[in-house]
């Protein structure tokens, strides 16, 4: 999310002169005091100091700032799940209703680590959808899959998320004839289903390239040695953005193995597919398979399956026609997510 809103932030400033934005957010370093920083004269990020953490969720019951910001401001924009948050906005409803308020809705939390708190979550998060003037889902795929969204049907539209242009080629790839290499990015968390592509790759003669850092990580580097696979499979952590180009250019296959709804979207997908690199994801009740198409920009199939996953593989390396027009086709699919489609249809949204 925090990604997303930067990104929406800076591409609104740089299309529309006459806005500006103060972002109010949590600090990720625990313990450390509230910041307010003056980026430019449109732009003020506040960072509420944050007493503690459960499973990398920053945790805080007290936002000291958020009655003054909402009085201050013209538009209030949400972006869910945020549980703290979603409390402390309940606490300012009345002055919400005062206000523009737009809720982007990122994830279904029913199949997530965060299900537990849906009996007591589930009515905050409804009383605030009552008064939003418009909710955003990321992809069709969440507004179906949510009985309390449609409940608010006719404020919901569907904005997908965009990706750094950086990534983008344009030429289609072809197979290697040397080692082909496959690639995984993001964070080394348990709904990723990293340990099922791990054992898929007992029967793939491939490089697997893990990028990212997380909980998972000691865990995941054990099963490696466990299973020796350690001459296949390499873990690269802290990785800049600069190299992070070169894997996915250097990439014949990404493969996103998440095994349940906390992966909503899957903006890694978008990295892939700009850069010409067909996709294996998983067939999830979010918009990961939304992002790339099954057997049009690569395969889909199910979660926490590593047979199913070591076959889309060695179907697809096997496969160099099948391959290369998958990538052409990825190229294209990303141009469908493209900023400036979705800063534009925010700002829509915000006047």
């Amino acid at each position: 999310m925090e990604a997303v809103a930067k990104t929406l932030v800076e591409g609104a400033i740089l299309l529309d002169k006459n806005i500006s934005f103060a972002v109010y957010c949590n600090n990720h370093l625990q313990g450390i005091k509230s910041h307010h920083e003056k980026v430019s004269e449109r732009l003020n990020i506040i960072r509420q100091s944050t007493p503690f953490f459960i499973k990398s969720q920053p945790l805080n019951f007290h936002y000291g700032d958020l009655k003054k910001l909402i009085s201050e401001n013209d538009i209030i924009h949400h972006h869910y799940p945020f549980p703290t948050m979603e409390m402390a906005l309940l606490r300012n409803i009345t002055l919400l209703k005062k206000k523009k308020f737009i809720i982007t809705w990122h994830a279904n939390i029913q199949n997530s680590r965060w299900s537990w708190i849906e009996t007591i979550y589930n009515p905050i998060v409804d009383k605030l959808l009552g008064v939003a003037d418009h909710i955003v889902v990321t992809s069709p795929q969440l507004f179906e899959q949510s009985a309390i969204l449609k409940k608010h049907k006719d404020k919901v539209q569907v904005i997908p998320l965009t990706f750094d242009s950086k990534f983008i080629t344009k030429e289609a790839k072809t197979l290697k004839k040397t080692v082909n290499r496959i690639l995984f990015v993001g964070k080394l968390r348990e709904y990723k289903g990293l340990k099922y592509l791990i054992k898929a790759m007992k029967g793939v003669e491939a490089q697997l390239d893990i990028v990212g850092n997380g909980e998972e990580e000691k865990e995941l580097k054990k099963m490696t040695e466990i299973l020796g696979l350690t001459n296949k499979i390499n873990f690269h952590t802290n990785v800049s953005d600069e190299n992070l180009q070169l894997f996915y250019r250097n990439a014949d296959l990404f493969v996103l193995p998440s095994i349940n709804e906390a992966e909503a979207f899957g903006v890694v997908q978008l990295e892939a597919l700009s850069s010409g690199v067909p996709v294996i994801n998983t067939q999830l009740n979010s918009g990961v398979p939304y992002v790339s198409l099954h057997k049009e920009t690569g395969v889909t199939v199910p979660p926490s399956n590593e047979k199913a996953l070591a076959n889309a593989i060695i179907s697809l390396l096997n496969n160099p026609d099948l391959y290369h027009t998958y990538s052409k086709n990825a190229i294209q699919r990303a141009k469908e997510f493209s900023l400036d489609k979705m800063v534009s249809r925010y700002l829509k949204i915000y006047k």
